[in-house]
């Protein structure tokens, strides 16, 4: 039998974001190596606009981006770090349907009046009930929910046990500003020395003639 003689390729040592440390070049900016047009920056840009907007196409675009292209990132491959601040996100802008769910309940809405043959000929403002139900068995479970209910019927009395406000809710999410931390590799002690001696002196030099900018094809979009 013959053995195989060929080294197997070294597993890369990743740091505690999940980022492979020789996939960039540190010095004197951090900047990614990639192919696809989804630098750091942009990604980092893209999650901002997502946590405000709640909308994936509206980040996309807001970065130069498509949706379809965010989305295959978000799969692919040593993505895990994105596909995380992106659930961050989502979570966030979440937050944002529960103050209209307020807005509706306590503000209300104007909606327009039809008559029969479809002309409009006024407006009203309208509350939501069900919403303003929903709200109270959300945030009050104990006197409002569904299994305080029947903690009353079966016992007369309010905030027995069973009722929906002891059942543990979901874990936290990621915080957005955590998840943007995680995009990119822990900063390292002494970057200047993951760059070639050469590169690195070309690369000071041109940072030092524009005044400790890198020009916009060494730097992150």
């Amino acid at each position: 039998m013959t053995q195989n003689l060929t080294p197997s390729p070294a597993t890369p040592t990743l740091d505690a974001h999940g980022h492979n440390p020789d996939d960039y070049d540190w010095v004197p900016v951090l900047r990614k190596r990639r192919a696809d047009g989804w630098s750091p920056g942009k990604q980092r840009a893209f999650i901002e606009a997502l946590a405000d907007t709640g909308s994936v196409m509206q980040a996309a675009r807001a970065v130069g981006m498509t949706a379809r292209s965010a989305q295959m990132l978000r799969r692919s491959p040593g993505a895990e770090s994105f596909d995380r601040a992106w659930s961050a996100a989502i979570e966030t802008a979440s937050k944002s349907l529960i103050d209209e769910a307020f807005e509706r309940a306590l503000i209300g809405t104007d909606e327009p009046v039809f008559d029969r043959e479809g002309n409009c000929v006024g407006r009203r403002h309208r509350k939501s009930d069900r919403l303003l139900e929903f709200l109270l068995r959300g945030y009050f479970p104990e006197r409002f929910g569904y299994a305080a209910h029947i903690s009353v019927a079966a016992h007369g009395a309010w905030g027995a046990s069973g009722a929906a406000g002891d059942r543990a809710g979901p874990p936290a999410a990621l915080p957005v500003a955590e998840a943007l931390a995680q995009l990119l590799p822990e900063p390292i002690a002494e970057p200047e020395k993951r760059l070639d001696p050469e590169q690195l002196e070309d690369a000071l030099l041109v940072a030092n003639l524009c005044d400790g900018k890198l020009p916009h094809w060494r730097r992150d979009h």
